[in-house]
């Protein structure tokens, strides 16, 4: 049993133990099958090995810091920069990054030779400033997430990749944040060459052959990226091919020419995962409600929720393609489902107790902030987290579900339902307790070969006419129409409907059920956000053959939701998931980068309580 700080405990399987810091093996080695089918697919790479520039490559430039401090302190334009370049190679910058001064000693040293400069050209140094208070504003640069995404693409394709980078020792108290991200980076990288450690510094011809040496190459086999013009000219005259980035988008346009490779829009592998193969957790909430959830990966925090009737399998696609995009990935079953609580009572399932469910999971991991996905019932629960709880939520996604405002004055939206329901009549035949549960749970196998179909027309060869979602109570049943032992769906493998059974047969149908039965309870609760705006990064993914949650349903998004970004699945049902999952992997994969481009890498420290 694990204590954490809020009060509640976390305990894991014995097969999760393994799986917690990466993909679990027999997962990891079957996406790697996939992703090795896929490269053998396309032309091979023109180039064996990429070498990278840290600062102004990697990470935003670190020149921009020291811009910026002097123009606070109302120095000249390029007075440091010129002091740092000033009696190369034996000043105290080129020792610094030659490792023959740490960062503490060199602060001294640089600070006198800043003072003789400023007297030899008659500028008055501030007394406030400060050399380590610059160094420190320097290693506050974010990661440039095409140049990572870059990356993580060469490596699938087979092509080494290397930082070559003029660093330093660092001493100093603040050196934590520094080694952070060079964590990062050796999670990202084949090879990470630095200065310091080798004794040579770039624009230096003997640090390029060390370092292909290294790696494995001769200098014609690589490519090398650089913000800086007298270190790329060095690596051209060795025979390595060399871009000059100043602009990420067009450096990484230029790399994909160099190395004859697609980098930025490398397809996922459309690979579920098998529920043997991830690690399962549990975390009891300060409510004493349980949630057993799915927890695989490294990197910021996506929590994905299901809707009904399904389980955190319903992501078993997205599960391993955005945990190899640099995602840690959350996949929950939401209370009433599967292996976490599933209380009787029907107002154990208003919405509010439900986003408390993902807030406190949150809080018993230590998690600060986490993008949210959700689908069907999942995505009314991620919209209303992006209201009541904007703080802990960086980015929100609804698949299928769209975002509906708050309407206090719209009057009982279950009252409206009764007057005209269409589509919705099902959520009418739910309203009773006992009665849909004893239908669905009759034969399990069943209902969920009923419910899960797709829009090919292949997987209504029995004849779908009249089954949809509306006049359901005329019909006496929810699957009433549908065969006794309907065909398995393309979409689906028989061990699928197995686990769901499986899961079902633990908790029963209730528990879901009465997320319908709160709608005039969720709608009081949510009137509290009237008038409110979903300010934080949103993504809208509708599908086109979805007949229950239309497209059409999110056409008033944008006056509410003006962070959004919109993607379309047109051939697509309602399990989108399951459906077009490499489609859907991707396009939350591309939002995921968007808005993580100013993920902190020092935030990685804060994963997970320790075992």
């Amino acid at each position: 049993m694990l204590k954490v700080v809020c009060a509640a405990s976390v305990t894991l399987s014995s097969s999760a133990i393994t799986g917690l810091t990466r993909l679990p093996v027999t997962l990891r080695h079957r996406v790697k099958v996939q992703l090795q089918r896929t490269v053998a697919a396309m032309a091979g790479p023109k180039k064996k090995a990429v070498i990278f520039d840290m600062g102004g490559v990697l990470v935003t430039p670190p020149q921009m810091a020291i811009n910026s401090y002097e123009k606070s302190l109302g120095l000249p334009r390029m007075f440091i920069q010129g002091v740092m370049m000033k009696g190369m190679p034996d000043n105290a910058f080129c020792r610094l990054e030659r490792g023959e001064l740490t960062l503490s000693q060199f602060f001294s040293e640089f600070d006198t030779e800043l003072h003789l400069a400023a007297k030899e050209e008659g500028i008055e140094m501030p007394a406030d400033i400060s050399v380590q208070q610059m160094f420190e504003n320097m290693q506050s640069g974010q990661p440039v997430s095409v140049m990572i995404k870059a990356v993580r693409n060469l490596r699938k394709h087979g092509v080494k990749t290397c930082i070559l980078t003029n660093n330093w020792i660092d001493d100093t108290p603040t050196r934590e944040a520094k080694m952070a991200g060079m964590t990062f980076f050796r999670h990202q990288f084949d090879h990470i060459v630095e200065s310091c450690r080798v004794g040579i510094r770039k624009p230096s011809p003997e640090i390029f052959h060390r370092t292909c040496k290294e790696i494995g190459v001769q200098p014609q086999e690589a490519v090398f990226l650089d913000d800086i013009g007298r270190n790329v000219k060095a690596a051209r005259q060795l025979g390595i091919t060399t871009i000059l980035v100043r602009d990420f988008d067009k450096a990484v346009r230029e790399l994909e020419e160099a190395v004859g490779l697609q980098l930025t829009n490398f397809p996922p592998p459309p690979v579920a995962c098998k529920p043997d193969e991830v690690p399962h957790c549990f975390v009891k909430l300060k409510s004493g409600m349980k949630l057993h959830y799915v927890d695989v990966g490294e990197g910021p925090v996506v929590i994905l929720c299901h809707g009904w009737p399904e389980s955190w399998y319903s992501w078993r696609y997205q599960i391993p393609a955005l945990s190899l995009a640099g995602y840690r990935v959350i996949a929950v079953d939401q209370r009433g489902y599967g292996d976490s609580s599933c209380p009787t009572e029907i107002e154990a399932y208003t919405q509010e107790e439900l986003t408390g469910d993902i807030i406190g999971l949150m809080n018993a991991l230590d998690i600060t902030q986490a993008t949210v996905v959700g689908h069907d019932w999942g995505g009314a629960i991620v919209w209303a987290l992006s209201l009541h709880h904007p703080d802990r939520i960086r980015g929100v996604a609804g698949v299928n579900t769209p975002f509906q405002p708050a309407n206090p004055k719209g009057g009982n939206p279950l009252e409206k339902m009764k007057r005209d329901p269409g589509r919705f009549d099902y959520q009418l035949y739910f309203q009773e307790p006992g009665v849909a549960e004893a239908e669905l749970e009759r034969n399990l196998d069943r209902t969920f070969k009923a419910c899960f179909r797709s829009s090919k027309k292949e997987d209504w060869s029995f004849g779908g006419s009249g089954l949809g979602t509306d006049k359901v109570r005329k019909r006496g049943g929810f699957l009433v129409g549908f065969p006794e032992d309907p065909p398995l769906s393309v979409m689906l493998k028989q061990e699928e409907i197995d686990y769901y059974v499986q899961q079902f047969r633990k908790s029963g149908f209730r528990g879901g059920l009465n997320w319908y039965r709160n709608i005039e309870a969720n709608w009081k609760w949510n009137n509290k956000t009237a008038g409110r705006k979903v300010l934080i990064p949103a993504l809208m993914v509708t599908a086109g053959r979805d007949l229950v949650l239309t497209p059409k349903m999110s056409s008033h998004m944008e006056e509410w939701v003006p962070n959004l970004t919109r993607a379309h699945l047109e051939e697509c049902a309602h399990w989108t998931q399951i459906e077009c999952p490499g489609e859907l992997s991707r396009i939350l994969i591309e939002w995921l980068d968007k808005i993580h481009q100013s993920h902190d890498w020092r935030e990685t420290r804060l994963r997970r309580p320790r075992l």
